[in-house]
């Protein structure tokens, strides 16, 4: 009977093992294993992840470093030269997260994975115009008028001119000699003040046409004086209003056709290329900044924390972000394809935002608290 119950008591263990087995908790990732170092790719770009007194710092680079702790992953850090390169390392599996303003966009996502986002972004236009001195500002009006437009205007008006105060003459000379003159030179000096008179203050004194063919070009110039000078109004004062005063560039539809700085191998660069700008890549923000200072490019456009930071720094009031914020994108932490890290850093990424952390490196790196 003994040994019939020890029997039975060993068949109940060799079955509850199995289901013990099945029921107990699936293992960590491997990658969150915290004997293995997780291997981080960034660039250099302020103010999301830069070198300072030889640590690595910046709005992404702080959050990474709080949510590794978070998460309690050990990692290394290797630097490289662009985003695009970032994203290859992720693809070829040389790397398991990528740290800095990546975009999240939808090519991407084909080939690597992202977290949540931390950060909403978009793109903007940096131009070099602004206040200046009052002899900067003489010298953009008397650039802005004269314009292809304006002086085509200009010349055509004179041209209309010439043609009316031609056929005042010819109608009124035989007719009206005391007032036009049969000398044409003569005759044409008082057709052209009678013809301008009429124009800017609607006649000449003591002066008009007596005979039938010059009344009859007097009220055609008549009328078509009203919608000239009215033309004319409108042209200066939209050339003075917007060029003058706001600048030539005030947004991304004034991009096409001007050269536009930007850096090389971003989604900006390509977005600009699709618009119909000429752009002028360049390895880094700060290059770009400069190229925009000495006038060799129009404008910049480039993420727009970024290009807020790089102008911050240099204090130079003509440096002005113009226009709204385009194409709005969200900056993330790259993964590899399927990355089995990706929940255990959403998780703790939402963690982390809702104890303030996101609005904590705003403030201290853009001076803002959203």
């Amino acid at each position: 009977m003994r040994i019939l119950l020890l029997l039975l008591s060993a068949v109940s263990l060799i079955s509850f093992v199995p289901q013990a087995a099945a029921q107990a908790p699936a293992a960590a990732p491997a990658a969150t294993n915290p004997a293995a170092k997780i291997r981080v790719v960034t660039r250099n770009l302020e103010p999301f992840s830069f070198e300072k007194e030889g640590r690595r710092v910046g709005y992404a680079a702080e959050l990474w470093d709080q949510l590794a702790r978070e998460t309690k992953l050990d990692y290394e850090v290797k630097v490289v030269n662009s985003a695009a390169e970032i994203i290859e390392e992720l693809k070829n599996k040389t790397a398991d997260v990528g740290v800095g303003a990546i975009s999240v966009t939808a090519k991407r996502e084909e080939v690597i994975d992202f977290t949540q986002p931390f950060y909403e972004s978009g793109l903007q236009v940096l131009v070099n115009g602004g206040s200046g001195s009052f002899a900067d500002s003489i010298f953009s009006l008397v650039k802005n008028l004269f314009n292809v437009e304006l002086i085509g205007a200009f010349l055509l008006l004179m041209v209309t001119v010439f043609v009316i105060s031609h056929l005042v003459w010819r109608f009124e000379h035989p007719l009206n000699g005391d007032q036009w003159p049969e000398d044409y030179k003569k005759g044409m000096l008082e057709s052209f003040w009678w013809t301008i008179s009429t124009l800017l203050v609607g006649g000449a004194d003591n002066k008009g046409p007596i005979g039938v063919g010059g009344r009859i070009v007097a009220i055609v110039w008549m009328l078509l004086s009203i919608v000239l000078v009215s033309l004319l109004t409108a042209s200066f004062t939209t050339t003075l209003t917007v060029n003058t005063l706001k600048g030539d560039i005030n947004g991304p539809s004034d991009l096409p056709g001007r050269k536009v700085a930007t850096v090389k191998g971003s989604t900006t660069e390509t977005w600009l290329t699709a618009k119909g700008a000429k752009v002028v890549p360049y390895a880094t923000v700060t290059e770009c900044v400069a190229a925009l200072k000495v006038k060799d490019v129009d404008a910049v456009v480039y993420d727009a924390p970024v290009l807020q930071y790089e102008a911050g720094k240099l204090n130079d009031e003509k440096l002005q972000m113009v226009g709204p914020v385009f194409e709005r994108q969200n900056y993330s932490f790259a993964l590899q394809q399927d990355s089995v890290l990706r929940e255990h850093l959403n998780q703790a990424l939402l963690k982390l935002t809702e104890q303030g952390v996101g609005n904590d490196l705003r403030k201290k790196y853009f001076g803002e608290d959203k």
